[in-house]
């Protein structure tokens, strides 16, 4: 059975996903948060309106359905959101439409020290 796959716009299969969980971030790279739009002024998402773990593994498995292999965790420093620990287990338990697991990574900025 074939499967929709994305495509970006020069026609390769899009096989990463990169997903913040949280919107606040103790540095300002200009890739990720522009000066132009968080600047000084910029007020962050209060925390209920962040994605739920829940709302994060279905968008994810959506998006593994339509061909993503990796999914990379980010947010400045995501292992900072409380029970991350289980949103890693939700991700890592997630397989392709042929069975396969899904490498799961993170990406932190590794700043604070503890």
């Amino acid at each position: 059975m074939n499967h929709p796959v994305l495509l970006d716009s020069l026609q390769r299969p899009m096989l990463d996903l990169r997903i913040s969980v949280t919107d606040r971030c103790n540095f300002r790279c200009a890739y990720c948060m522009p000066s132009e739009i968080f600047d000084q002024h910029h007020t962050f998402l209060p925390r209920a309106e962040l994605l739920s773990f829940e709302e994060i593994v279905r968008v994810a498995q959506v998006f593994v359905c339509l061909g993503v292999r990796k999914i990379r965790l980010t947010g400045g420093e995501p292992l900072l959101r409380r029970g991350i620990e289980r949103l890693v287990a939700q991700l890592a338990a997630l397989r392709t439409p042929q069975g396969e697991l899904v490498e799961v990574t993170m990406t932190t900025n590794g700043a604070f020290r503890y």
